[in-house]
């Protein structure tokens, strides 16, 4: 697993800024998922 984290962020660029990442409550995140917050945004 820890493998296929250092290649999602090297890909997507996020590498080397851990200290920009915000740690929430996973019960903050599920409301994000159940209030449509998290759904993309395209176009």
């Amino acid at each position: 697993m820890t493998k296929l984290c250092v290649e999602r962020f090297e890909a997507f660029g996020t590498a080397g800024h851990a200290d920009r990442i915000k740690s929430i409550p996973l019960s903050d995140m599920a409301k994000r998922y159940a209030d449509g917050s998290l759904a993309p945004k395209i176009g």
